[in-house]
C-alpha cells in the first residue's frame, strides 16, 4: 500500500513539475553559466542549474507528451470540472493554514467554499462559491512557518518538484500530513488519493504551461528569472501584502494564448533630395 502511494506521489511530481524548463529550451540563451559570485539566496546555484537542465531534458522527452495526452483526454468542460474538483480538495489544507496564521476571514471563505462546492457544486466539479464571489485563496505550511519568523533558507531547484526553498520543501511535506482529506475514512481511499496526486499534477502542468512559457521564453537567463520571481512572490505571501510579480495563477487554467505583440509602425520613406514626394 505504501509503495503504491509513493509511486503515485512520484508520478504526480513528475507531471506537475512546472514547464519552466520547456520555456528555457526555447530561449536563445537557455542555460548560461552561473555568475562567478554566488547569489546570497542561492548558494547551491551550480547544482540547481544542473537540476534545471535535467528537467529541461525530461520535459522535452516525457512530461510534455503526457501533458498533451491529458489535455486531449479532458477537453472543455471535462477539464474545467476536474480542475474545480482539485481546487476544492485543497480548501481544507488552506483552511488549516489560515487558522494557524490567525487569518480567520480567509479561513471562513475556505470553509464556505469547501462546503458549498462539495454539496451544491457536485463534489467540487462546479465552482458555485466562486460565482457567489468567494474566490479561492491557497495557503501553505511553508507560508505559515514564514509568518512565524522562520527564514526560507537556501533556494533549491529540485527535479520533478521545481523551484522551492528549504522551508517550503519541508512545508510541502507538512501539508500532506495536515490535509484532512488525506486522513478521512471512505471507500477506496487509497485509489482516490493516488488519482488526486497524479491528476492534480497533470492539471497544474496543463493549466500553467502557457503563462509560464510567456514569462520565461524571452528571458536572457530563464533560471535566474524564475528564481527571482519565485522568491519575490513567496516573500509577498509571507508578508501578506500580495505578490509583487505577476506569476501565473494555479487556480485559473489558461483560457486563451497570450496576445501577440502589436506590430511595429513602418517608418516613413526619406524625402527625395529633389523635393519629389516619397513613393
Amino acid at each position: 500500500m505504501h509503495r503504491n502511494v509513493i509511486a503515485a506521489m512520484l508520478g504526480a511530481l513528475l507531471i506537475s513539475s512546472p514547464p519552466a524548463a520547456q520555456a528555457a529550451s526555447t530561449s536563445p540563451a537557455a542555460a548560461p553559466p552561473p555568475a562567478a559570485a554566488p547569489t546570497p539566496s542561492d548558494p547551491w546555484e551550480r547544482v540547481n542549474r544542473r537540476a534545471y537542465a535535467f528537467e529541461d531534458a525530461l520535459d522535452r522527452h516525457v512530461i510534455r507528451h503526457v501533458a498533451k495526452l491529458y489535455r486531449w483526454l479532458t477537453p472543455g468542460p471535462i477539464g474545467r470540472g476536474l480542475h474545480n474538483a482539485f481546487i476544492n480538495l485543497s480548501e481544507p489544507g488552506a483552511f488549516v493554514n489560515d487558522v494557524l496564521q490567525l487569518r480567520f476571514r480567509p479561513a471562513g471563505v475556505a470553509a464556505a467554499r469547501f462546503v458549498t462546492n462539495s454539496t451544491i457544486g457536485l463534489l467540487g466539479l462546479i465552482d458555485v462559491a466562486g460565482r457567489q464571489g468567494l474566490s479561492h485563496q491557497g495557503n501553505e505550511f511553508g507560508v505559515t512557518m514564514g509568518r512565524f519568523g522562520l527564514r526560507p533558507g537556501p533556494y533549491m531547484y529540485v527535479p520533478l518538484v521545481g523551484p522551492t526553498t528549504v522551508r517550503d520543501l519541508v512545508g510541502a511535506g507538512a501539508d500532506l500530513l495536515i490535509d484532512p482529506v488525506r486522513w478521512a475514512s471512505y471507500n477506496r481511499r487509497n485509489a482516490v488519493k493516488e488519482a488526486r496526486l497524479v491528476g492534480g499534477g497533470l492539471d497544474m502542468r496543463v493549466s500553467t504551461e502557457g503563462q509560464l512559457n510567456a514569462l520565461l521564453s524571452g528571458a536572457l537567463d530563464p533560471y535566474a528569472t524564475l528564481r527571482s520571481v519565485f522568491l519575490q512572490n513567496k516573500q509577498g505571501e509571507v508578508d501578506g501584502g500580495g505578490v509583487p510579480v505577476d506569476l501565473p495563477s494555479f487556480d485559473e487554467p489558461d483560457s486563451a494564448p497570450a496576445p501577440a505583440p502589436a506590430p511595429l509602425p513602418t517608418p516613413a520613406a526619406p524625402p527625395d533630395p529633389a523635393g519629389a514626394p516619397p513613393r
